[in-house]
């Protein structure tokens, strides 16, 4: 497999002008990709029947209508089972301070993103009628994208408002699919939301329980109670969860064992390759290799 070096790696990325974007795309062949993670959110309204998602950890067969929630550190790839079926689909990106600039300190509408201590947290099972009231709402805003002009008085805050309503539905459903019935409306949940996206921007520095709490201005103690009650895990398990999760995305993607040890913040290879057997199961250079023949599918 080549090596790529610091200087050319060029990740899969979607392209993202503004603070959002939103798309309905249908196909029927292949759009070559790789296992990829985004800098922003994603938002995959799935309305087709065999598809195929690998996260890295495990693959499934998704239902004919599925929502898929995608954060900046979700490693993910959606393919076809079989050639020429139809992808129906609908795609939404987004900057997360865009959205949070939304939530109000009663409804965070990143929850869905960052509430994951469910197993399958991101991946959710809808009915028809539901799928075609989610599609409803992006054609809505779609239709104003390409109707009206930028400028025109009011366009960007009914832009705003459709996006609100559309992520508030979708918010609505993972509660509903996971049982969620406590509010989590407290300023110490919206603390832990900011750590976690502290985290996956940061993963590669040195980041400590202590610095942390100084930092956000919490309890040490307090934060990781309520940081596992958020993901299922303390602070520094995310944290080489993190880390774990970029450097299978770079070795996919043919970068040198020793560059991606370095990249995603470890400082002994020894420790990253034990660090990556222990929790992806083979070492790294077995992963990349296993990867090799299979790093890129449809899209």
């Amino acid at each position: 497999m080549a090596q790529v070096g610091k200087d050319t790696y060029q990740p899969y990325r979607e392209s993202l002008a503004g603070d959002y974007s939103v798309r309905h795309k249908r196909t029927f062949s292949h759009e070559k990709s790789q296992f990829h993670i985004h800098n922003e959110f994603e938002v995959l309204l799935s309305l087709s029947a065999g598809l195929k998602l690998d996260t890295g950890n495990k693959t499934y067969i998704l239902p004919h209508y599925s929502l898929m929630l995608f954060n900046n550190m979700d490693l993910h790839l959606l393919s076809l089972m079989s050639p020429n079926t139809e992808n129906d689909r609908y795609v939404m990106y987004f900057k997360p301070a865009y959205i949070h600039g939304l939530s109000t300190e009663n409804t965070d509408l990143l929850e869905c993103f960052m509430l994951r201590p469910f197993p399958d947290a991101n991946i959710l099972t809808l009915d028809a009628s539901t799928a075609q009231r989610l599609a409803a709402s992006l054609d809505r805003v779609i239709t104003m994208q390409s109707t009206q002009e930028e400028t025109a008085y009011g366009s960007d805050l009914q832009t705003k408002l459709l996006l609100a309503q559309y992520l508030l539905d979708v918010n609505c459903l993972y509660r509903k699919q996971h049982g969620i019935t406590t509010p989590t409306t407290s300023r110490n949940y919206r603390t832990i939301y900011s750590i976690l996206n502290h985290i996956h921007i940061n993963y590669a520095e040195d980041i400590s329980l202590d610095q942390l709490a100084r930092q956000f201005f919490l309890n040490k103690y307090s934060m990781c109670d309520l940081f596992r009650e958020i993901t299922g895990m303390s602070p520094l398990q995310y944290l080489i969860n993190c880390r774990l999760m970029k450097a299978r995305e770079l070795l996919l993607h043919g970068m040198a064992v020793e560059e991606v040890c370095g990249r995603v913040g470890y400082n002994n290879l020894s420790h990253f390759s034990r660090a990556f057997k222990m929790k992806v199961g083979v070492s790294p250079k077995q992963y990349q290799m296993n990867g090799h023949d299979s790093r890129k599918h449809p899209r």
